[in-house]
């Protein structure tokens, strides 16, 4: 059954965890996030410890990119073109390896319209991730990323 970003929105600890995803591929320098990435087995990266076989099979499903697209589809082709791209730009130094900020979380905040300013500005979401993790504790609630206002500018100011 295909599913629609508005449904992995719906499911509040989901669209949680997958925030948890993109922020720890942002920051995988960071003891905590390098620890959970390391656990990751799926050349998709969607799998344990962030998400179960059956949200994996949710996300895969999910149509992106205005509805042309599943998921799963645009990791494999993107994944592929940064592969090749790196092949002919890596080919003296001979490292080949697949950069989580760079290449993976990208990817996803595309497909799932996930804006890192936002992300990194959302004060409630970093303490959240500090002090559960992936798994919210009881009664933590988690609303969403909150937008950052637009600047506001005056007459003749510069951008």
């Amino acid at each position: 059954m295909a599913n629609t970003i508005q449904d992995l929105r719906a499911n509040r600890m989901l669209w949680y965890k997958i925030h948890v995803f993109v922020y720890d591929l942002r920051h995988f320098q960071e003891s905590a996030s390098q620890a959970r990435l390391d656990d990751i087995i799926d050349c998709s990266y969607l799998c344990l410890p962030y998400f179960s076989v059956d949200e994996v099979a949710q996300l895969k499903a999910t149509t992106v990119h205005n509805d042309t697209k599943k998921l799963e589809d645009v990791i494999q082709e993107t994944l592929n073109e940064r592969l090749q791209h790196r092949m002919k730009k890596r080919v003296q130094s001979g490292d080949f390896r697949v950069c989580a900020a760079h290449d993976l979380a990208p990817i996803f905040e595309k497909a799932l319209n996930i804006k890192p300013k936002d992300l990194e500005g959302d004060r409630d979401f970093l303490t959240l991730v500090e002090q559960h993790g992936l798994n919210l504790g009881d009664g933590q609630v988690w609303s969403g990323v909150l937008k950052r206002p637009a600047a506001i500018r005056t007459c003749g100011q510069k951008r």
